[in-house]
């Protein structure tokens, strides 16, 4: 069956133009069209439009959503507001739309007529059966590729979760910092002396031709172990200092030795003195009896080495505001790695 259109136009009224038009006046039934509704005024007009909500008319019906555009003319002494309907027609009809009221400033105006033909066509005989409706929409299986960087985002969320309970946590209970420290075994001081003037005998500086090192040697291990072992700064004195302090506490022939020692150092630093044959074994010989005489045995349970606690005060307000904001950090860090990966895996697999 063929319908023809019969259009008519009808012009606005006044200084307001009410023109109705579409995009196609004759379809198959079920297709879609546009049908366009444009108001030519003054700017300061103020235009309604009719509320067509399901039909314009009986059996024309609205498809959503409905458009609304402006334009300005004439460099703006004129405006065209344009509203948009998507229309169609399930049955085979020759619809006819009376001209469309439309109110400017509260004064009605209407549009030129309108008249739409949807047809049919014959199904052949015997072909009723080969006419099926719409198919559901054939989902594909999903791919690793398309779900792995949601998955990643979402194993990243957890752990920022956990992470976050654990710092809130730790805000919450705001327990004291505590250390443990482990101190080291302690080497008596005559212990480190004598490895240290043994250390000196191999090393060859005895039968050096500038005994210069050597006694500079000597006497810096000498003057520590004095140090420690008679508790006075014998590492700032000269040597007749150091030789007055130990005379306090032992005789002067047990200190020969040392005095010749410490004057011979003192004569090969700064006069440039060459000792005889033998005598830098000698002064080695006498450090060594020197510091076997007057080394005092410590108890080996205060050499073994122990474990320290430190507890420290609860952390200062500063340092407990960082955590916060630390944590709150993590949290907001949390939600949208959450939020994105939830919301890209429901269009992956939905």
């Amino acid at each position: 069956m063929v319908i023809w259109l019969i259009p008519v136009f009808v012009s606005g009224q006044s200084n307001v133009i009410v023109e109705a038009t579409v995009d196609s006046m004759m379809m198959w039934v079920g297709q879609q069209t546009s049908l366009h509704l444009e108001v030519t005024c003054d700017p300061d007009q103020q235009v309604e439009f009719p509320d067509f909500r399901d039909t314009i008319v009986t059996g024309l019906e609205v498809v959503p959503p409905v458009l609304t555009d402006t334009i300005w003319l004439n460099d703006g002494k004129r405006m065209s507001v344009t509203r948009h309907y998507t229309v169609t027609c399930f049955d085979s009809a020759l619809i006819y739309i009376a001209p469309i009221p439309v109110k400017v400033n509260g004064q009605e105006h209407r549009s030129n007529r309108l008249a739409l033909a949807f047809m049919t066509y014959e199904i052949p005989q015997g072909e009723e059966k080969n006419i099926f409706g719409p198919k559901e929409n054939m989902r594909t299986p999903v791919q690793f590729r398309e779900i792995w960087l949601p998955l990643l985002l979402y194993i990243l969320s957890m752990f920022a979760i956990v992470g976050a309970i654990f710092l809130f946590r730790r805000y919450k209970d705001d327990k004291p910092i505590i250390r443990h420290i482990k101190v080291e075994s302690k080497v008596p001081a005559h212990k480190r002396a004598l490895d240290g003037m043994e250390e000196l005998r191999r090393s060859g500086l005895t039968s050096a031709d500038d005994p210069k090192e050597y006694y500079t040697r000597l006497t810096d291990l000498l003057r520590e172990y004095i140090n420690e072992r008679f508790s006075f700064n014998a590492t700032e004195m000269t040597s007749d200092e150091i030789l007055e302090h130990l005379r306090e506490s032992r005789d002067k022939d047990s200190l020969k030795e040392l005095a010749n020692l410490l004057s011979t150092s003192d004569l090969v630093k700064f006069a440039k003195f060459k000792p005889l044959i033998g005598e830098n074994d000698r002064n080695l010989i006498g450090a060594v009896e020197f510091v076997k005489e007057t080394m005092v045995e410590v108890p080996e349970d205060e050499l073994m080495p122990k474990e320290e606690t430190v507890v420290v005060e609860k952390r200062s307000k500063g340092a407990r505001t960082v955590l916060l904001a630390f944590t709150l950090t993590v949290t907001v860090a949390a939600a949208i790695l959450l939020g994105i990966a939830l919301y890209k895996l429901y269009f992956v697999i939905f």
